[in-house]
């Protein structure tokens, strides 16, 4: 695992071995308001919910088949981790991050100027970052390259890499919680110009309810 300067130059493989036949969007969540999220063949998620002073995000995989599951620590951030295996319920796999508010508070404090600025993986802009990138750190695990965790005054975001056969897509969504709260946007990021680089950023408003749970976590 390595983390840093991880998406300063572009990476050297690809991303994940899911291939998207297509991308299903579910019309309802491109009206303003709707309270749904967009439907991405081939997974099931992202999943948000915060409890037990934990910010959990989850995705199933259902094309990516493995045996072995660990949990890996997320550097600069000692309560959070990042887990992944076998799902119980599919054929598929599960990652799931656990991000504890306590580190995303410091981290979003003084303390991501101790982070590398990073864009997206392989240099793109971050999509609705005036400046197109954040403070961030970027983590190596099997079967997902170079997921990475972006930390600003105004919102938080991780990318996960999937593969989607669809150059230079850029769309950016509402993102909600069950309840219908929304919480952040979420953007479907195409293959680059080297046919690389493909997945989603989900960003969280930290002037939300996310953020009034993190203001309240101890440091």
């Amino acid at each position: 695992m390595s983390s840093g300067s991880l998406f300063k130059a572009p990476v050297k493989k690809a991303v994940s071995t899911i291939v998207f036949a297509a991308l299903t969007l579910s019309l309802a969540a491109c009206g303003s308001g709707s309270g749904k999220n967009i439907k991405i063949e081939g997974i099931k998620g992202p999943k948000v919910a915060v409890f037990d002073n934990k910010m959990t995000m989850w995705v199933t995989f259902e094309n990516i088949t493995i045996d072995v599951g660990a949990r890996v620590a997320i550097p600069k951030a000692p309560n959070s981790f990042i887990e992944f295996g076998p799902d119980l319920q599919s054929n598929g796999s599960i990652i799931s991050i656990g991000l504890d508010l306590s580190d995303i508070r410091a981290l979003t404090g003084n303390g991501f100027n101790l982070l590398d600025p990073l864009t997206l993986p392989g240099g793109r802009p971050l999509p609705g970052i005036s400046e197109g990138y954040l403070p961030g750190i970027g983590v190596q695990i099997p079967q997902w390259h170079n997921i990475a965790f972006y930390f600003g005054t105004r919102v938080f975001g991780v990318f996960v890499p999937v593969k989607m056969g669809i150059p230079n897509l850029l769309a950016t969504y509402r993102f909600y919680s069950d309840s219908g709260t929304r919480i952040g946007n979420i953007s479907l990021v195409g293959q680059d110009e080297q046919k690389k680089n493909s997945g989603f950023l989900l960003l969280v408003d930290l002037q939300g309810l996310v953020g009034q749970m993190v203001a309240r976590a101890p440091l």
